[in-house]
């Protein structure tokens, strides 16, 4: 079956659409030269295929492949692969970001400007699955094109992926929501007066609830409360567990005029609930 140009991107890029009517791009080796819309794809110079879900993603994406050597697109897609594999569930805007992102870093990097990572340790120690994926990203940008951006730019990678796991609008957000993070475990160590032991199974869980519930804190969106009564079970059986999510609760009331729900506090009680029962034992 022949396959149609409907779209072509650069010399090396174009768009087709499968036989469900999906735009795909197709990139590989002279694969757009001294092509034109409607005519046939030749198939042997086909190296990788490319479909989003997201069809505004999917244009924004063309748009980017369009100015970016499409090489940048593969490293991009070989960090979605590995992401997934982590069972990290990402959304499309990861393509479109992060190839924009390694094609400055890479040029910037040629200039003699590095830039350093403030946040690095944090995203080191809160997302390290992103993070270690961000160093794996380092290790094919090597391989493509011989320049070693290292790990403060892996952490960079690592807050893209995050953004796109949040549906964070951009790496400010992630700032904002590690530093979040960063003052509720302050808030528990310093309440409890205890160590948190970040190796622990229960610690990772609260981490990782804490991510997307800080993401709804900036995004302003609440849960709808659905547990009131295992609600006033809870906080009356676990009155010290429960003192902790009033500090937590009062602060982002004030920080970030929020108001955290029944859910939502009932959440944040089971995982505190855990990590003192750790403690104890």
């Amino acid at each position: 079956m022949n396959v149609k140009i409907i779209r072509v991107l650069n010399t090396n890029a174009v768009v087709s659409v499968d036989s469900q009517g999906r735009e795909l791009i197709m990139t590989g080796p002279g694969i757009g030269f001294k092509k034109r819309k409607g005519e046939n794809i030749d198939q042997s110079l086909v190296d990788k295929t490319y479909h989003l879900e997201n069809k505004e993603e999917s244009k924004r994406l063309q748009e980017v492949v369009k100015e970016i050597s499409e090489e940048y697109l593969g490293i991009a897609d070989r960090v979605v692969k590995e992401a997934k594999k982590e069972k990290l569930e990402i959304r499309d805007s990861l393509y479109v970001t992060l190839t924009d992102h390694i094609n400055s870093a890479v040029a910037r990097y040629r200039e003699g400007i590095a830039l350093k990572n403030m946040m690095k340790i944090d995203i080191r120690k809160f997302y390290p699955k992103e993070y270690q994926v961000g160093m794996h990203a380092i290790e094919w940008i090597k391989e493509q094109t011989g320049e070693d951006l290292g790990d403060d730019e892996a952490a960079f990678i690592a807050m893209h992926i995050v953004s796109a796991e949040l549906n964070a609008q951009n790496i400010i957000d992630v700032n904002q929501i590690t530093e979040l993070i960063n003052t509720v475990l302050q808030i528990v160590r310093i309440h409890f007066k205890i160590d948190l032991n970040e190796e622990s199974i229960s610690y990772e869980r609260f981490l990782t609830h804490l991510k997307f519930f800080a993401a709804r804190v900036f995004d302003h969106m609440e849960y709808e409360d659905t547990m009131q009564e295992i609600y006033k079970v809870m906080v009356e059986q676990n009155k010290n567990a429960f003192s902790g999510v009033k500090k937590i609760a009062e602060y982002i009331k004030k920080q970030y005029n929020y108001k955290l729900t029944i859910d939502e506090q009932l959440y944040l009680l089971i995982h505190i609930k855990r990590i003192l029962d750790e403690q104890t034992k």
